[in-house]
């Protein structure tokens, strides 16, 4: 994945100054994605920057992956509770079933019908043509669904696994901030963190050959 990650640092152009070679960048970005801390990453690093600088680079690697709208045949969606500043929110994620990919990401104070629609929207921005979406038996799905015109349907194992998985994924890394989310981030920079995972996570893949 490093050196996949470097060959995106360089093609990408997301630092204008070279103040830093784009090998100690990926591997600042790497390492915080995998769980170091800030200030660890500083270290292994020989402070050859510091953490606020680790901090900015992985923010900039959000802008290494964007999802492509293709045809899609089946797309799984779901939310889960994030604690952000001591309360719970809500991520939302759609996850292309058959390849993995992520296809949008969402952080909200709350989880109704409307914030569905406006989710559902959003993925469908990634898709061409409608495909199928698995759900769970969540009250708030099936009004959201229909006024969209998106065929659906309750899954509970199977082919919504994906996005179950890939929330157990997440969950593993932003444990280790404990309590306390990065910077004490409110809804818009913890959305902004995930987006910055969201990315990583696909350089990963494509560095494996799992697109």
């Amino acid at each position: 994945m490093l050196e996949y990650l470097v060959n995106s640092l360089r093609v990408s152009g997301v630092f204008e100054r070279q103040r830093t070679d784009d090998e100690t960048r990926a591997m600042g970005i790497l390492l915080y994605h995998l769980g170091l801390s800030l200030r660890d990453t500083s270290l292994v690093l020989e402070r050859r920057r510091s953490h606020e600088a680790v901090r900015e680079w992985y923010q900039r690697a959000s802008k290494l992956f964007d999802v492509v709208r293709r045809r899609r045949r089946a797309v799984a969606v779901d939310e889960t509770k994030i604690r952000v500043q001591g309360r719970w929110r809500y991520l939302w994620a759609a996850i292309d079933v058959d390849n993995w990919e992520v296809l949008a990401v969402w952080v909200t104070e709350g989880r109704s019908s409307l914030e569905t629609r406006i989710f559902l929207r959003l993925v469908l921005r990634r898709c061409e043509g409608v495909p199928t979406v698995y759900v769970d038996s969540a009250p708030w799905y099936p009004w959201a669904l229909n006024s969209l015109g998106i065929p659906w349907e309750h899954r509970t194992f199977g082919e919504r696994n994906p996005v179950e998985q890939w929330f157990g994924i997440l969950k593993h890394r932003i444990k280790r901030f404990y309590r306390r989310w990065p910077h004490n981030a409110g809804l818009s920079s913890a959305e902004l963190w995930v987006q910055c995972f969201v990315s990583c996570y696909h350089i990963k893949r494509l560095s494996e050959g799992l697109s």
